[in-house]
């Protein structure tokens, strides 16, 4: 229960069908006997159970391997766009030497993540004695509050999905392009769709060294039909 009032709980619309569906079909099976609507429960049962797995642990787990693949430093002034309770920004601040920093954004909606305050993630930052590393602002990724090439690193988990339509997705990889430096690093992590459609437009947008990668079980939503990918490049120096 700690870890998740801590972090929240991504899905939960696709958490509450499966749990609904595993009660139904529960009743149904116990009532008529019929060893289908049983096996029915059983699936909707696994399928949650994916979802909290990827929720809970799995999406930390994806991080925890990537992190150390960048070149955190002193130097370092990273942007986590759509932060929520911070657990990215957090392993980020962790790992900064004395000078680098993190900025995370959100507009803090409870559809997106549960219990997502601009407070709570406050009180982690303080609670991790982070408050020299880390720091948040309530800000929306397709209006960034920030000036051109102020960071070096832009990271982003489970969050531009959320935005609709397609065209303010296009206008939030516009704002991080915008805020990050020549040959900075942009990391995202996302619904599989999603992240085909951003390596098309971060191509458009003349990034290098574009590349998608998969996470296995630790970012399926339900299934491997709904995987969480790793979108990597870099924005290119004149």
């Amino acid at each position: 229960m700690q870890r998740v009032r801590e972090n929240g709980i991504d899905g939960v619309a696709g958490i509450a069908v499966c749990g609904v569906g595993s009660l139904i079909c529960l009743a149904v099976g116990l009532g008529s006997h019929q060893l289908g609507w049983l096996w029915g429960a059983l699936i909707y049962g696994v399928l949650g159970g994916c979802f909290l797995h990827t929720t809970l642990v799995g999406k930390g787990v994806i991080w925890d391997r990537l992190l150390p693949q960048l070149d955190l430093s002193a130097q370092t002034q990273a942007l986590d766009v759509g932060c929520g309770h911070g657990l990215v920004m957090l392993k980020i601040a962790e790992r900064l030497p004395l000078g680098g920093h993190v900025t995370g954004i959100d507009i803090w909606r409870q559809q997106d993540q549960t219990h997502n305050s601009l407070q709570a993630t406050m009180d982690r930052i303080a609670a991790a004695d982070l408050t020299a590393q880390a720091s948040v602002v309530t800000a929306d990724m397709r209006d960034l509050p920030f000036r051109d090439q102020q960071f070096n690193l832009v990271v982003s988990s489970l969050a531009v999905h959320n935005v609709k339509p397609k065209t303010g997705r296009l206008e939030s990889l516009q704002e991080m392009n915008r805020v990050l430096q020549p040959g900075g690093r942009l990391v995202i992590v996302d619904l599989g769709f999603t992240c085909q459609e951003y390596h098309e437009a971060l191509r458009r947008l003349g990034f290098t060294d574009i590349r998608v990668t998969g996470n296995g079980y630790n970012g399926w939503w339900s299934g491997p039909w709904m995987p969480t990918l790793t979108l990597t490049a870099r924005k290119p120096t004149p």
